[in-house]
């Protein structure tokens, strides 16, 4: 069994017996790995150890034969408490971390589906329209996912068409100013969220609470 140490972000925690835990993981170098951490003694708490969508550095044993890894050692990089203490913060990054459960394979690397999603984590955190900057995520995993129809072929408005187009091209340093028109982002909304779901081919949770309590 190799021993590797790499960063990962959280995307689920599911525990198993009062000490363990099963954690699924998108790492920067691995893709996506599940991990059991034993040992895991005390209550969930805020600093955001071992909880979802947080950036931890992970030492663990790599086991090719099995499924299920064994993570030795997790050290908590950014526990984004500026998300965890905003209930629709909170709600759009558990959406975030289960699309990119469902759309990365065990032990298929995608760095550039890992940079996505710390970076949209990051820019969630510090915007005040965090709707606008799951519309850019959004469209950001399609386009990487290679599923993504060019704007002038999704039947969107002009407007919203032109704003597709501004997303995709922008950079990360500009998503804090993206302001999308009301009309235009329930269009985008409803557009980028029927191709999720055709392309993940499977109910997304976290998208079902995100409508429930009206921020979707």
């Amino acid at each position: 069994m190799a021993i590797l140490t790499t960063e990962a972000v959280l995307l689920r925690r599911r525990d198993l017996r009062e000490t363990s835990v099963l954690l699924t993981c998108l790492t920067s170098q691995a893709g996506k790995i599940v991990g059991m951490r034993k040992g895991v003694r005390g209550p969930r708490g805020v600093d955001g150890y071992l909880e979802p969508f947080t950036i931890q550095t992970i030492v663990y044993y790599e086991r090719p034969r099995a499924e299920i890894d064994l993570i030795t050692q997790c050290d908590v990089q950014e526990s984004f408490l500026g998300i965890r203490r905003d209930l629709a913060k909170t709600a759009y990054a558990s959406y975030f971390c289960e699309l990119m459960d469902r759309l990365v394979q065990l032990r298929d690397p995608h760095p550039e589906l890992y940079e996505l999603l710390v970076r949209a984590l990051g820019a969630l955190q510090e915007s005040p329209v965090p709707s606008q900057v799951t519309r850019f995520f959004e469209a950001r995993l399609l386009a990487a996912s290679g599923v993504l129809p060019p704007p002038e072929a999704l039947g969107l408005s002009r407007g919203a068409a032109l704003s597709l187009t501004q997303m995709l091209e922008a950079s990360w340093g500009e998503v804090a100013r993206l302001r999308l028109a009301r009309p235009v982002e329930e269009e985008l909304t409803a557009r980028l969220q029927q191709l999720l779901l055709q392309h993940t081919e499977a109910r997304v949770k976290s998208l079902d609470f995100l409508h429930e309590v009206g921020v979707a």
